[in-house]
This record gives C-alpha cells, structure tokens and sequence, in this order.
C-alpha cells in the first residue's frame, strides 16, 4: 500500500526485528534498517530515517536515508521520527502506553502529514482462541490500572473500548 513512503515498524522482541530483518533482506527491501537494544547508536538510525525533524539533512545523503525502520521499543520514548506518518505494530506489547508512546513517534510537532496511519497485527479469530489475547490483554490493562492510577483506568470496565482498541476502531 505505500511503496515509497516512510514506514515505522515496531516489535517487542528484538527476535523478531532480526526474523524481519532477514526476510526484508530476502526480499529485496533497500533502504531499511532494524534497531535493537543491542544496537550500537540506535539514534543514529533515527536521524537516517527523519533527518528533517532531527535537523541533519545536511548530513545524511540520499543513498544513507531510511525508508523502512523496524525496531524495538528502543527507539518508542525520545526519538523524532516525524519524517514518516506510518506506524505498524507488528505485535501489542503488553502495556497500552506503549502504542501509545510508537505512536508518539511519528505524531509530533513538525509532522507534515494530515494523516497519521497505525497498523496492527492483531492474531486470526482461530489462534485468539487459543491464545486468548483479548482476555490477557483487559487482564494486563486492569493490573497496570492498578498499579499506575487513573492513566489507563477508562480502558478497565469498558469491554466495547477493550474490543474496538483491539479491532482498531477506537479512532
């Protein structure tokens, strides 16, 4: 769907930033990067993938830009990466601030799109069966309510907000 536009990738597991790694690669994908806590500079890539909003387009070339970041959460708190208005997130993480804190990424002051675009990869009706995400996710958000306060508390109690967040109609 967008070819030659900016695309923020996140996962929780930096296994599975290296498995996209890899199959990116295969593929054929230039102009991508993938970030873990084991990366050396992760900021650095950050200013590859949005040297406008981090002021160093003077010094990242063409060639050097990134067009496809994926990473862990590494790059979620800190970074501008506004130069892009899309957010996928590969996998939930378990703590609702967390999508929000990606999506802070790219939702920021200098953001130049009219649209920012979250994608999320939410499991089959067949294997949340099995899994039962739904239900271990209003769990996990009822505990963070509890232990945080009130900043999550309006997700607890409220099944449709539950299921509209998990099936992307919350707006």
């Amino acid at each position: 769907k967008h070819p030659n536009e900016k695309v923020l990738l996140f996962s929780q597991f930096a296994d599975t930033v290296s498995y996209l790694n890899e199959q990116l690669r295969s593929r054929g994908l230039q102009k991508f990067a993938a970030v873990t806590g084991d990366t050396e500079d992760p900021s650095e890539f950050a200013r590859r993938f949005s040297p406008e909003s981090n002021q160093v387009r003077d010094k990242v070339s063409a060639a050097d830009e990134i067009r496809v970041l994926v990473a862990t959460d590494v790059l979620s708190e800190g970074q501008n990466l506004q130069d892009g208005h899309i957010i996928v997130n590969y996998d939930l993480p378990w703590a609702i601030i967390r999508l929000i804190q990606r999506a802070g990424r790219i939702d920021r002051i200098g953001q130049k799109s009219d649209k920012i675009l979250c994608y999320s990869f939410l499991p089959e009706d067949g294997i949340e069966k099995i899994i039962k995400l739904r239900g271990r996710l209003k769990e996990r958000i009822k505990q963070n309510a509890e232990v945080v306060g009130s900043d999550e508390t309006f997700f607890d109690g409220d099944p449709v907000n539950i299921h509209d967040l998990y099936n992307e109609k919350s707006g």
